[in-house]
């Protein structure tokens, strides 16, 4: 340790680091739940995809510090309920968590199934940007995905994608790299398609969709009210809304 630092202000430092921490990740633990709940109320509900969101941690000994969260959401039909929160444990690939994170395993799941013709809402909270360490401000990015295809394939809405659970958090995680693209503009994800259903053969499995409303960008720091929360889960149901109308 650097001499010109004494024992009480090295432990008062690292005590302040470590309770700032767990204060910003309450927050953002807050705003996922929030924006969640807000998006499911009223008559053209949003509710989560199964396996697509990322949860804080709560158990705060074993705080995991991530750059980002993301999460799908979908239109709601008659029937649909909300699946329970069984994202902690779930199986990732090498390179999805960080390696110090336990890998768990709580029961064999389902892959999930995408339609061609189905409109996703895409949700990304970006804490920390390595490559932008300097200027990057925490904002929350969001768009609608829709016209789902794979590889170089024209667009086919009869067709249903079926991907494991994990590869569901790989889809909102391409706004990073997407925040500039025009109305309509056609992109690929990372999420890899396990098989289509009906085709006896697959040949690219990489997800691609259609951003017909582009990628909003908002600062979190403008969302500090119940209020301004409220507005922006609106101003996301209108946009899945708008989509639809144009299909």
């Amino acid at each position: 340790m650097s001499s010109t630092v004494t024992r009480e202000q090295f432990a008062s430092a690292v005590s302040s680091a470590i309770s700032s921490i767990h204060h910003l990740y309450r927050e953002v633990g807050r705003l996922m739940s929030g924006l969640r709940e807000h998006l499911a109320e009223g008559p053209e509900s949003l509710i989560y995809v199964s396996g697509s969101f990322t949860k804080v941690r709560k158990d705060q000994t074993l705080l995991i510090i991530r750059n980002e969260y993301v999460a799908l959401f979908g239109p709601k039909s008659d029937g649909d309920q909300e699946d329970e929160d069984e994202d902690e444990g779930e199986f990732e690939e090498e390179g999805d968590e960080p390696e110090d994170e336990p890998i768990r395993v709580s029961r064999k799941r389902k892959p999930a199934m995408v339609s061609a013709d189905q409109p996703l809402l895409a949700v990304r909270i970006v804490m920390f940007d390595p490559q932008r360490r300097e200027v990057h401000e925490p904002q929350i990015q969001f768009a609608v995905m829709n016209e789902w295809t794979v590889g170089k394939e024209p667009w086919k809405p009869e067709r249903k994608f079926v991907l494991q659970r994990y590869m569901l958090r790989r889809v909102p995680r391409v706004l990073g790299t997407s925040a500039d693209s025009p109305k309509k503009a056609r992109i690929k994800t990372k999420a890899a398609v396990k098989s289509i259903v009906g085709a006896k053969k697959i040949g690219e499995r990489q997800l691609g969709c259609c951003l017909p409303e582009g990628v909003v960008t908002v600062p979190l720091y403008s969302l500090d009210t119940a209020e301004e929360l409220e507005r922006l889960s609106q101003r996301m149901k209108a946009m899945v809304k708008k989509a639809m109308k144009e299909e």
